[in-house]
């Protein structure tokens, strides 16, 4: 979907006002005042700063500050990306999942959802939310159950919100169509794309 014509532009740095540079701090850090972000997507999302600032501000902590472990956050991420079919969402949280120890099983086990013999119960349950959230924007009694006895009410909380905020990034991803990272397409070559 990405390699569409994007249908925002990026900003261009003769536009970088105090509130884009405030915006490209929130994922890369004060230096990113002067030298820009790391990612496309945040050149898009300037176009509305102040909007921008407050969700990746959000997403920021979902990434980095989450009570949910690495694993449990890109396993949601990653079939909420394969599932709506985001392209950028999927190869970005490729690379993730390898950095916190995603095998190559578990990329391709992604693909297959919940019904993949790769998985455990518990992880099965995890596939089993996304589906339920995306389709249904609710998750039945029985599942979330079965998820309570692994987690405890605030990762519960962490699991619903997480799922949530990358069904709403692929939408927006989606819909923006952000162009690909570079290196994005070495990980197409290996992994696919939706």
């Amino acid at each position: 979907m990405s390699r569409r014509e994007p249908r925002i532009p990026p900003v261009e740095r003769s536009e970088w006002t105090e509130e884009v540079r405030d915006l490209f701090t929130v994922m890369d850090g004060p230096e990113a005042r002067e030298k820009g972000p790391s990612r496309n997507i945040m050149y898009v999302l300037a176009r509305h700063p102040v909007l921008s600032k407050q969700f990746m501000s959000f997403g920021r902590h979902l990434l980095f500050d989450s009570i949910l472990t690495d694993r449990v956050r890109e396993l949601v991420t990653l079939y909420v990306a394969w599932t709506t079919r985001s392209e950028y969402e999927w190869l970005s949280h490729v690379a993730f999942g390898l950095h916190v120890g995603f095998t190559d099983a578990d990329i391709e086990a992604v693909k297959k959802g919940p019904d993949s013999p790769h998985w455990s119960e518990p992880e099965r349950d995890l596939l089993r939310a996304v589906d339920q959230m995306r389709d249904g924007y609710d998750l039945d009694d029985e599942l979330w159950a079965s998820l309570a006895r692994q987690f405890d009410q605030r990762e519960m909380m962490e699991l619903v919100f997480t799922i949530g905020n990358y069904l709403l990034f692929a939408a927006v991803l989606n819909s923006f169509r952000i162009p690909l990272e570079p290196g994005h397409e070495a990980l197409a070559g290996k992994y696919g794309t939706p």
